[in-house]
């Protein structure tokens, strides 16, 4: 008898646990918005709704999940 496949969890805590690396290590990110703008600064905190970024020169923003088309780590120039 075969065994019956199972099916991928809804939720692997990937997200959770690559933004809590980020927001510890306070490295400079880069995200891309769903208007096409990017943000750019580091990630302080984040919850299942939001993020808060510190901006180098101004405001922290706080940015909803759902309007961030996709983020990455900015690589430091040497």
């Amino acid at each position: 008898m075969a065994k019956a496949k199972t099916k991928a969890p809804l939720q692997t805590l990937a997200e959770d646990a690559y933004l809590r690396k980020l927001a510890a290590s306070k490295a400079p990110i880069a995200i891309k918005l769903l208007n096409g703008r990017v943000v750019t600064g580091k990630l302080e905190i984040f919850d299942a709704d939001v993020l808060r970024v510190a901006q180098s020169q101004g405001p922290s923003l706080l940015l909803y999940k759902d309007e961030v088309r996709y983020l990455w780590e900015e690589l430091l120039s040497q």
